[in-house]
């Protein structure tokens, strides 16, 4: 939609540098695209402008920066408001802290899965290898310091035990250099002492670490790895968050249960957090970002004794700056998924939104590090399609949803006909009242 890109512009809330990317570029390079003559070629032109080809640049009026609407559904509720919950809150019972070989995490962090079509070409990977790139990340999130921790030989020994491409698919997700520069002497020293080892030769003075190397050996990658390894929490003592601990997400679960609420506000689960739970939908999303959460913790992290916490650094007051950075985002989407709206509400969001993405590179440290969810700069954008056109629900994705629902329901024999055109009639009229 604009013209930043990249990880350093996403936490960028100057929105006068949110300058629109140029229509004709964008038709230029889709064309480019088309008629590129390798899958290579395609794919290096998408990974620098991001765009495909699309018959809808055949049309005169076709402009992706206005017409593409990013998706409040998706973007908002299924992204932020869940990202928020989960990942910076840790308000989730079922999250890990410890592996299921027994070893305690250290941290959590957000890994990509494995996609074929966007991982480098240099990288050959065999299907049946896929499922060892999330165990090589796996293995990096384990504790190296404290109780249930392993040592960083025997995560090096673990980490040797996987193919190649697997290490080169993680090395390259984490965008470390290929080069063995600034590798700490902890782990050169391990490479030399595991390589000592392994060796026949009677004489081992010659061995030593290829520094400054271009990496090419599945040792030199895990030396990439556990050099990154070290750059990370070693303990698990800090792994789950001071605003994620069971009282807290107890307190919300029986504010969720106590709470009388209206026919018309639709039930969310009352065990919210916990694995059996299962997955919460967005309707259920939107609930628990305008009613539930905010009021249970308005109370909990909002009352001292039926006063206003302190606004100082002790523990009560991180949770008031917690608890404010938190219903920045929930007033932000409060404001987008009204049934109605106008240039002070879309100026409202933008700046509850700004406020929620500014707070997260200060307040929460693990929201920095990891991979970055472009919905934190996408959802900015939004303010654009509300000024553009109108309210969310004029152009949300639930009633596309609702009829994918009442589809997935139909018991069919693949014949034309039958129950199929009924469901889509009363979805459609459903849809219109």
């Amino acid at each position: 939609v604009c013209q930043l890109v990249g990880k350093s512009s996403l936490f960028n809330t100057d929105h006068s540098q949110w300058i629109p990317r140029d229509r004709n570029a964008l038709i230029k390079y889709a064309k480019m695209w088309r008629d590129a003559k390798t899958v290579k070629e395609r794919k290096n032109i998408f990974n620098k402008y991001g765009v495909h080809w699309t018959s809808f640049s055949l049309l005169d009026y076709w402009d992706p920066t206005r017409q593409l609407v990013i998706d409040s559904m998706h973007c908002i509720l299924e992204g932020l408001v869940q990202y928020q919950c989960r990942h910076v809150l840790r308000l989730d019972a079922s999250t890990r802290q410890s592996s299921s070989t027994g070893f305690k995490y250290a941290f959590d962090w957000q890994w990509p899965l494995y996609d074929a079509d966007s991982a480098p070409i240099h990288i050959e990977m065999n299907p049946k290898h896929i499922p060892q790139v999330a165990k090589v990340q796996d293995m990096l999130c384990w504790a190296i310091e404290g109780e249930q921790s392993v040592s960083l030989d025997y995560m090096w020994s673990r980490l040797e035990g996987q193919v190649l491409s697997a290490l080169q698919s993680v090395a390259w997700s984490l965008e470390l250099p290929l080069s063995l520069d600034n590798i700490d002497p902890q782990i050169s020293s391990l490479y030399i002492e595991r390589s000592k080892r392994k060796s026949k030769r009677k004489n081992h003075d010659s061995t030593h670490f290829p520094a400054g190397k271009a990496a090419s050996h599945k040792n030199h990658f895990i030396a990439l790895l556990l050099n990154w390894r070290l750059s990370q929490p070693h303990n698990s003592s800090e792994f789950i968050a001071e605003t994620g601990d069971e009282a807290t997400l107890k307190f919300i679960q029986n504010v969720i249960r106590d709470m009388i609420r209206p026919a018309w506000v639709s039930s969310v689960p009352k065990n919210f957090g916990e694995k059996s739970a299962g997955s919460v939908k967005a309707e259920e999303w939107r609930w628990l970002s305008s009613l539930f959460p905010p009021v249970a913790l308005i109370i909990y992290w909002g009352d001292a004794d039926g006063c206003a916490p302190p606004e100082d650094d002790s523990k009560e007051g991180r949770f008031l700056k917690v608890l404010d950075h938190t219903m920045a985002l929930f007033q932000a989407t409060i404001v987008a998924l009204l049934y109605s709206t106008s240039t002070r509400r879309a100026n409202i969001y933008r700046k509850y939104h700004a406020e929620w993405v500014n707070g997260l590179t200060t307040l929460f440290p693990q929201a920095r590090e990891g991979k970055i969810k472009p919905n934190i700069h996408a959802a900015g954008h939004i303010f654009d399609f509300l000024l553009l056109f109108g309210p969310v629900m004029s152009w949300w994705c639930f009633p596309f949803e609702r009829l994918i629902g009442a589809l997935q329901k139909i018991n069919t024999n693949d014949h034309i006909g039958g129950m199929f055109p009924v469901v889509v009639r009363a979805a459609a009229y459903k849809n219109v009242s």
